[in-house]
């Protein structure tokens, strides 16, 4: 897949596709795949034949010298498998297969949720960027009416000397975002094996939901999840290595035809035939097999123990939401609109002159700070979505 165009901004797909595409595990994860099919393959082969021969009686001493008393024999064996091993064998290493992809869903979602958290926290680095600047503006603004209002004997020396130093806070606020949107536009490119990163930026909107949804009700869908839903095809799998063992615990039978050949006298030839088979008297592979049903039984509590560890981190993620989304609809639904509001009085005050643009700035100020606070709860309450987002992602596999 070819990079990104950087001379665009990147848009959230594009990411994602581009991290999955240059991501080595999502190739050794295809790797494993075919190693799996390969197991397929071997596991459904049956046992070879064998093909033997046998020389007795030669270069002896009395009877057995020289050649006259050889025998020869040559024989064919098999080796037939019992109790279905061969199907058993099979149908193990097709659960096997499974587990592989569930491997390759949990690697994808996080490919996803990485990228979504390193897209989010860029997306809101441009955005603080473009704010810095704003204030920078708007403090050199206001540096330069208040020095006209000192040399007019309007307002003190001392405020003069505030607004430069407030020009140099805001130079100082506006390095520490270059620096963090560096820092985070690294994340990202990292992401898709890109060292040092690229100049891009990426494209999108933080929406905040009007209504979040009820903890009950996401917590009720966590078994659909692939952190849970992966332990059904575990299960399945340790119910085929359980089959397995129970079906070794049948001896094989081998059979064998041939011919032997008698040197001594007229040469006579003659037909051998049998069988062979293990008296499972000691060795009934009972200890594989109570190893496989403990292991079997482990799923639950294997499962148990990642469902707990799941439900904390959702908690956690959704009490982090919730507190996020209320600040910034706050925010945005109360202070923003109030600080807009009051700009704009300001604004027409000021163009009848019952305010001095010194009032204008202050206003304008006030909005920025606002804007500032703004885009702190929706960093958090982005960066809380992510992490719930992540854990609560709904598998595709069955």
């Amino acid at each position: 897949m070819e990079p990104p165009d950087f001379s665009h901004p990147v848009n959230y797909a594009t990411a994602v596709q581009w991290a999955v595409a240059r991501d080595p595990r999502v190739a050794l994860a295809r790797e494993e795949a075919e190693a799996a099919e390969g197991q397929i393959e071997q596991a459904d082969l049956p046992p070879n034949p064998i093909f033997g021969f046998d020389m007795e009686n030669f270069w002896g001493s009395g009877p057995v010298d020289g050649a006259e008393g050889i025998e020869v024999t040559f024989a064919a064996s098999q080796v037939i498998e019992t109790a279905g091993k061969q199907q058993r064998r099979t149908t193990l290493a097709r659960r096997e297969r499974e587990l592989v992809d569930w491997r390759y869903e949990l690697i994808i979602a996080g490919i996803e949720a990485d990228v979504r958290t390193s897209f989010v926290q860029l997306l809101l680095a441009q955005e603080t960027m473009e704010l810095r600047q704003e204030q920078l503006a708007l403090a050199e603004e206001s540096a330069r009416e208040t020095t006209r209002l000192v040399e007019a004997a309007r307002v003190p020396l001392l405020e003069q000397t505030r607004a430069e130093l407030e020009i140099r806070k805001q130079r100082f606020a506006l390095g520490q975002a270059e620096r963090d949107l560096l820092a985070t536009r690294t994340a990202l490119a990292v992401l898709w094996g890109l060292a040092p990163a690229p100049e891009f930026t990426v494209d999108g909107e933080i929406q905040l939901e009007p209504e979040l949804p009820v903890l009950r009700e996401i917590l009720g869908r966590l078994s659909e999840t692939a952190m849970l839903a992966q332990y059904a095809a575990l299960a399945r799998t340790r119910e085929a290595v359980l089959d397995l063992e129970k079906s070794n615990a049948a001896p094989d039978l081998e059979i064998f035809a041939g011919g032997r050949y008698f040197n001594e006298g007229d040469g006579d030839f003659g037909f051998i035939a049998g069988f062979e088979i293990p008296i499972p008297v000691f060795d009934r592979n009972q200890g594989n097999i109570r190893t496989a049903r403990a292991q079997l039984r482990a799923v639950e509590h294997e499962r148990e123990v990642t469902r707990r560890a799941l439900l904390k981190s959702v908690s956690g993620a959704y009490q982090a939401l919730t507190a996020a989304h209320a600040e910034a609809f706050a925010v945005q639904s109360e202070l923003l609109e109030a600080a807009q509001q009051s700009l704009t009085d300001t604004q027409t005050g000021y163009e009848r002159g019952q305010y001095n643009q010194l009032a204008v700035l202050e206003s304008r100020e006030m909005l920025f700070d606002i804007r500032e606070t703004y885009l702190n709860a929706l960093r958090r309450y982005a960066e809380a979505k992510a992490q719930l987002d992540a854990l609560t992602r709904p598998a595709k596999l069955n």
